[in-house]
């Protein structure tokens, strides 16, 4: 189930303050130099990249000459929201916590892996996953690692479930991660989540050949429910996690969806491979 989440706020709130600056007449060095701040301090607010103060936002509303009072209590109300603490930051040990902040409110999601997705692992799976990739992680570290996985998958159920369309390559179904019976329980576990009326998996098989998707990598598109917060796209292996060209990976992700079996033949496949015993 979609909840509330503060990166969304403060992304939110970062696009607004940036709207008004325009809106103002002002460039970012003006604005930042009016309030004696870095430009890089206006700069990762504007981003969403880092929470201001109520005092900071206070301080650009007069600065742009905001006088309306109730657009100035919605910026500070998204301020305190902003400013809040999610619940996978309850942890000490978790990766990625930005993009896992946009998920949690997400409204849909296209996603195209080469293993299988946070959102769709078992424990067992997402536990050799971790020790495979993360060499020398603590006991500790893991465990928090898979608990902050589990709780994200509760996104998938409930009300104002998140709408996931999937596609794998096929090695992320044949890789036998953790072992055979490892992998029967996954396989097991996409073909459950499949019957959901949110979840769509379809497989890119090696029959294909090289595809669109052979050299780009991984990534996600995250849709939300309100306007206010447009589309975004995470790209883990890149520099820069978020790239900003939307619409590039929306035309790569179609390419890559009309390289990839149906979805009734992708479930009889993963149905034929737990049938034969992997």
């Amino acid at each position: 189930m979609t909840t509330a989440s503060p990166v969304v706020r403060r992304r939110r709130l970062g696009l607004e303050l940036k709207r008004l600056r325009e809106a103002a007449g002002m460039k970012g060095s003006e604005a930042s130099r009016n309030l004696k701040w870095s430009a890089s301090k206006l700069s990762r607010i504007e981003a969403g990249r880092s929470t201001p103060t109520p005092a900071d936002v206070t301080r650009l509303l007069d600065l742009y000459r905001v006088e309306d009072s109730e657009q100035r209590e919605k910026l500070a109300k998204l301020t305190r929201e902003a400013r809040k603490k999610g619940w996978w930051q309850l942890y000490s040990d978790v990766p990625y916590s930005t993009y896992i902040g946009l998920e949690a409110e997400a409204e849909s999601m296209l996603t195209y892996q080469n293993v299988i997705p946070g959102l769709f692992q078992t424990s067992r799976y997402a536990e050799e996953i971790n020790r495979a990739t993360v060499p020398g992680l603590s006991e500790e570290a893991l465990e928090q690692r898979l608990d902050v996985r589990m709780q994200r998958q509760q996104v998938l159920t409930g009300a104002n479930a998140l709408e996931v369309r999937a596609v794998l390559d096929e090695s992320a179904l044949r890789r036998l991660v953790g072992g055979a019976e490892v992998m029967r329980e996954q396989l097991d576990r996409l073909l459950e989540l499949a019957d959901l009326p949110n979840v769509l998996l379809q497989a890119i098989p090696f029959s294909s050949g090289a595809h669109p998707g052979t050299l780009e990598g991984p990534f996600n598109i995250l849709r939300f429910p309100h306007q206010e917060d447009p589309d975004v796209v995470y790209v883990e292996a890149n520099s820069d996690p978020y790239p900003g060209d939307t619409q590039r990976y929306e035309v790569l992700f179609d390419n890559l969806r009309a390289n990839a079996m149906s979805v009734p033949q992708t479930l009889a496949m993963i149905r034929n491979m737990v049938k034969k015993e992997l």
